[in-house]
């Protein structure tokens, strides 16, 4: 049986960008009763230009990752559920599933995938490496 073991969400902050509005669009990812679980971690980089760019990331484990991921399903747009189905090889490594969504679209509480560069990154991980048993439960899901 396959468990979802953790979930990581991760987006850049740019120089240019709100701070507050990218922390909103990470959140638009995790269902409503879980957003005050979520602890931030923030570290500041510096671009290629010296501008300052913050890292921002948050974890979650078990059951939050696994009711995560099922408000991931159910929110998903048509298209983009048929693009991660067709693209899905691409996405899998290991027992990790990678996804990008749009981040103005997440701000807007939309999830959309999206293989962009302005984006919010999500890294699950599974407790099985096999990729037939982890489509299954995907589709089980409603994601593919």
């Amino acid at each position: 049986m396959v468990k979802v073991k953790s979930l990581e969400v991760f987006a850049s902050c740019h120089a240019t960008e709100n701070l507050d509005k990218v922390k909103k669009a990470m959140l638009h990812i995790v269902p409503k009763e879980l957003r005050e679980k979520v602890v931030f971690e923030e570290k500041t980089l510096k671009g290629h230009y010296g501008n300052p760019i913050v890292r921002l990331s948050f974890k979650l484990k078990g059951l939050d990752a696994e009711k995560t991921l099922k408000y991931i399903a159910e929110s998903l747009d048509e298209v983009s559920k048929r693009l991660l189905g067709a693209s899905l090889s691409l996405r899998v490594e290991t027992s990790k599933l990678y996804l990008r969504f749009s981040k103005q679209e997440a701000f807007l509480g939309r999830v959309i995938l999206e293989d962009s560069d302005d984006i919010v990154k999500v890294v699950i991980s599974f407790s099985t490496k096999r990729t037939e048993s982890l489509e299954q439960y995907l589709k089980e899901l409603g994601l593919i």
